[in-house]
C-alpha cells in the first residue's frame, strides 16, 4: 500500500512538472518589453535597460529559476521511456539537458535575481553598479560557463528524436518537442523572446496533455524502443 501511494505521488508529481514549465515558460517571455522586437540584441546597456525597474519581469525570471528542477523531472522521464537501442539517446539526451539545465539556474541567478538586487538600490547607487553589469551580461570571468546553455535544448532535442523514432508518444507531440528546443535555442543565441514564447506555446500544446495523462494514470509514459 505505501509503495502504491509513493509511486502515485511520483507519477503525479511528473504529470505536475510536465504540465506546469510550459505555462511558466509562457509567462517569463509574454512579460519581456519590446516583444514583438525581431532585432538581434547584442547591447549589454540595452539589455540592462529591459530589466531596471521591471518587477514583473524579475518575477519571471525567478519562475523560471524554479522550473530547473522540473525540466529535471522531464528529462528523466523521457529517459525512462527510451530503453534498449534507444536508451542510449535517453541517457545522453538526459545528461546534455540535465547539464544545461543546471546552466539554466546559473544564468537565472547571475544575470537575473542578482541584477535584481541591485535594481533596489537608488539611482545613483544603481549607476555605480554599471560596470559590474556590463561584466556580468559579457560572460566575463567564470560566467563564461552560461556559454553551456544550449545544452539544455540540445539534450532535449536528442530526447525528441528518441521518442520520435521509438513512438512513445504521438509522433506529433514529439516532433512539436524537437521544433520547439530549436526554437528556444535560437532565442538563446540571439536573444528575440518571440521565439522563446513561440516554443513555449508549442511545448504547452505538445506536453500538457501528456502529463495530464500521467497525473490521471493512464498508459502514457510506458517504456518503449525504437523500431
Amino acid at each position: 500500500m505505501e509503495n502504491r501511494r509513493l509511486e502515485s505521488a511520483k507519477r503525479i508529481g511528473t504529470g505536475l512538472a510536465f504540465v506546469v514549465f510550459p505555462f511558466v515558460f509562457i509567462f517569463a517571455f509574454a512579460i519581456h518589453p519590446n516583444l514583438f522586437s525581431l532585432a538581434i540584441v547584442t547591447d549589454v546597456d540595452t539589455r540592462i535597460g529591459e530589466f531596471h525597474g521591471n518587477r514583473l519581469m524579475h518575477l519571471g525570471h525567478a519562475l523560471m529559476l524554479l522550473t530547473v528542477p522540473l525540466l529535471i523531472v522531464v528529462s528523466l522521464k523521457f529517459m525512462e521511456m527510451l530503453t534498449e537501442r534507444g536508451a542510449w539517446l535517453g541517457f545522453v539526451g538526459c545528461v546534455m539537458a540535465v547539464f544545461g539545465a543546471v546552466m539554466l539556474a546559473v544564468d537565472k541567478t547571475a544575470l537575473c535575481l542578482v541584477p535584481s538586487a541591485f535594481d533596489t538600490l537608488p539611482e545613483s547607487e544603481f549607476e555605480q553598479m554599471l560596470p559590474g553589469l556590463e561584466a556580468m551580461f559579457s560572460f566575463k570571468g567564470w560566467l563564461a560557463l552560461l556559454y553551456l546553455l544550449p545544452l539544455l535544448p540540445i539534450g532535449f532535442m536528442i530526447q525528441g528524436v528518441g521518442l520520435y523514432l521509438g513512438r512513445a508518444i504521438p509522433r506529433w507531440q514529439s516532433a512539436s518537442l524537437i521544433v520547439a528546443m530549436v526554437l528556444l535555442g535560437v532565442s538563446a543565441a540571439v536573444d528575440i523572446d518571440l521565439f522563446g514564447l513561440v516554443a513555449s506555446v508549442i511545448l504547452a500544446i505538445a506536453l500538457v496533455p501528456f502529463g495530464i495523462q500521467l497525473i490521471k494514470g493512464s498508459s502514457a509514459g510506458s517504456p518503449t524502443t525504437p523500431q
